[in-house]
C-alpha cells in the first residue's frame, strides 16, 4: 500500500499549472458538451498512448503482434518522430504509455525516449514480458525515469506461464524484475513502481495465490490482475 501511495504523489508531482488548465478545460468542455448535445473540446489529451515497436518476441494467442496478423507494417518508431511528437504534447500532457501490441523493449531507442519524456515532467509507463531486461537494461530502464513497469506474467511455472505466453521462459520474466528491483535499490530510486499484471485464465486461475507470494518474495510493488 505504501508503494500504491508514493506511485500516486509521484504522478500528482507531475502536474503544472498547464497541465491542471488543460485538465479543467477537458472537465469543462465534457459537461458543456452533454448540456448542450454538442461535441465541444477545448483542451488537448491528458494520457496519450504511443507503440515503441510492432514487434515481439512471443505468440500469445489472442494478440495481433504475437500471432504475426497486423494489417500495418513491424516496424520500430524512429526517435526524430517521437522528439517532434513530444514537443506537441509534453506541456499539456501528464501521463505518457510507452506500448499498445508490440514488445518495447525490441526497440533499441526505446529508453532514450522514456528519458526524454521523463525530462519534460512527464508520467511514463510501460508494460513489457520482461524477455530483455538483461542487467545492462535493468540498470537503463532505472535510469530512464520510467515511473511504472508493468510486467506480464501469466502463471508461476513454466508449464502454466506458457499456455498463453507461447515461446516464453518464465525464468527470464523472473530474473529481469529481480534485476530492475536490484538496479532500484542500488541506485537509490523509488521508480519505476513494478507491477506484476497477471491475464487469468482457466490454465492459470489456481496460481493466483502463487503470483502474490512471488511477487512479496522479490519486492514487486503492486499485482493486479485481468
Amino acid at each position: 500500500m505504501a508503494s500504491q501511495n508514493h506511485d500516486r504523489r509521484n504522478l500528482l508531482s507531475k502536474l503544472t499549472f498547464k497541465r491542471v488548465l488543460n485538465g479543467l478545460l477537458i472537465w469543462a468542455s465534457y459537461h458543456v458538451s452533454r448540456i448542450s448535445k454538442k461535441a465541444i473540446v477545448w483542451g488537448r489529451p491528458i494520457s496519450l498512448s504511443l507503440e515503441p515497436t510492432t514487434a515481439c518476441n512471443l505468440g500469445c494467442p489472442e494478440c495481433p503482434s504475437g500471432l504475426k496478423q497486423f494489417t500495418r507494417p513491424t516496424g520500430n518508431l524512429k526517435t526524430d518522430r517521437f522528439e517532434k511528437f513530444l514537443a506537441e504534447i509534453h506541456r499539456s500532457a501528464l501521463y505518457l504509455t510507452f506500448y499498445f501490441q508490440g514488445e518495447p523493449y525490441i526497440n533499441p531507442d526505446f529508453l532514450k525516449m522514456v528519458k526524454k519524456a521523463s525530462e519534460k515532467g512527464l508520467y511514463t509507463a510501460t508494460s513489457t514480458n520482461a524477455h530483455f531486461l538483461d542487467d545492462k537494461k535493468a540498470k537503463e530502464t532505472v535510469e530512464s525515469g520510467l515511473d511504472r513497469l508493468i510486467v506480464s506474467i501469466d502463471g508461476t511455472t513454466q508449464d502454466v506461464y506458457e499456455q498463453y505466453r507461447i515461446n516464453g521462459e518464465l525464468s527470464k520474466v523472473i530474473e529481469g524484475t529481480k534485476r530492475v528491483i536490484e538496479w532500484k535499490k542500488k541506485l537509490k530510486s523509488n521508480t519505476p513502481h513494478v507491477i506484476f499484471q497477471y491475464l487469468i485464465v482457466r490454465p492459470n486461475e489456481h496460481q493466483i495465490a502463487d503470483v502474490e507470494k512471488l511477487a512479496h518474495e522479490l519486492g514487486v510493488d503492486e499485482v493486479r490482475y485481468k
